[in-house]
C-alpha cells in the first residue's frame, strides 16, 4: 500500500551506519556413518568379573533439585555485576568517558523531561528499563527503535521485530520503539500508537500484537535529538548495553534480523561496554 511521505523528501532509504557490525560466520559440514559391525568386547578375565559383580555399582550422588545458577528469579539467569554497572542517584547510567550521544561509542541519555508517552498516554521515561524487571531480570541489551507510521521499512522490520523480542526477552533483553509521526506525517496521538500496537494499520489489518513498550513523541523534542542529522532518516535502530552504550547503530533501512541477532549476542556476552 502506498504510504505518505513526510514533507522535505523521502528519508526512508538514506544509509544505513553499521560501526562494529560483527559478521555471523556459518560452519557448514556433513558427517557420513557408514554401517557399524558390533564393536568387539575385550576380554576380561574371571577374576576381575567376580570382583565387579561382588563391588556393585555405586549409587549416583543426590544432588537434589535442579540447581538455580541465577538469583532467584526463576529465569536461572544470574545478577549482573553491581561493581560494573555506572548509575546515577536516579538509577539512569552516567555519561561515562565519551559522554552522551546518538553514535556508537557515546552513552544515550534518559528521555527524562521529555513527553514521551505510552499508548495509554503515561509519560514513560528509559530509566525504568535500566531497573530491575518485574520478573526480576536485569536488562543485558536494550533496543531502541525509533519509526513512523508512514515508514515502508518501519513496518516490515516492525512485523519481524516480535519473533526475536520472543527469543531474547527472557536473555535479559528489552525493546523500545518510539514513534514520532503517524500515517500522514502528523503528531503520533494515543489512539494512533494503539492501532500501531494491535496491527490496526491504515488501509490494512496485520496480525500483529506488539507485547514490548511502544512510546509516542508527540512534540518531537525527543525524536529530534537522533533525527538532527540531515542524512538521517528512520527507521533508526540504536542497541544499548546495560551501561546505556550506544554499540550498534542503524538508520534508513529496515535493520536485518539476522544481524540483529547477531549483535545482541555480542552484547549479551559483554553487557557493560564494548570489548
Amino acid at each position: 500500500m502506498p504510504h505518505p511521505q513526510p514533507q522535505g523528501g523521502d528519508h526512508c532509504y538514506t544509509r544505513r551506519r553499521n560501526i562494529g557490525v560483527a559478521r555471523p560466520v556459518v560452519v557448514g559440514g556433513f558427517a557420513t556413518r557408514a554401517a557399524n559391525p558390533k564393536p568387539a568386547v575385550p576380554a576380561i578375565s574371571q577374576r576381575l568379573a567376580l570382583f565387579m559383580l561382588t563391588i556393585g555399582c555405586a549409587p549416583p550422588p543426590d544432588l537434589g533439585d535442579a540447581i538455580d545458577t541465577g538469583s532467584g528469579t526463576g529465569s536461572g539467569l544470574p545478577d549482573l555485576d553491581a561493581t560494573r554497572l555506572d548509575r546515577q542517584s536516579d538509577g539512569y547510567p552516567g555519561p561515562g568517558p565519551a559522554g552522551y550521544g546518538s553514535s556508537v561509542g557515546a552513552r544515550l541519555d534518559n528521555s527524562d523531561g521529555f513527553q514521551l508517552k505510552d499508548c495509554g498516554g503515561t509519560v514513560r521515561d528509559f530509566v525504568e528499563f535500566f531497573a530491575r524487571r518485574e520478573d526480576g531480570v536485569q536488562n543485558r541489551a536494550i533496543l531502541v527503535n525509533i519509526g513512523a507510521g508512514w515508514c515502508g521499512p518501519c513496518q516490515e522490520e516492525t512485523l519481524e521485530l516480535p519473533e526475536i523480542y520472543a527469543e531474547y526477552r527472557d536473555r535479559g533483553v528489552e525493546f523500545v520503539q518510539v514513534m514520532f509521526q503517524d500515517w500522514a506525517s502528523q503528531a503520533p496521538t494515543t489512539g494512533f500508537c494503539d492501532d500501531w500496537r494491535t496491527g490496526r494499520w491504515e488501509g490494512a489489518s496485520v496480525d500483529l500484537s506488539l507485547t514490548f513498550p511502544v512510546f509516542i513523541d508527540q512534540i518531537g523534542d525527543w525524536t529530534s535529538i537522533h533525527l538532527q542529522d540531515p542524512a538521517a532518516a528512520t527507521p533508526i535502530n540504536m542497541l544499548l548495553d546495560a551501561n546505556a552504550n550506544i554499540r550498534f547503530e542503524s538508520e534508513g533501512i529496515k535493520l536485518d534480523a539476522d544481524v540483529l541477532r547477531t549483535q545482541l549476542d555480542l552484547v549479551i556476552t559483554a553487557p557493560y561496554e564494548a570489548p
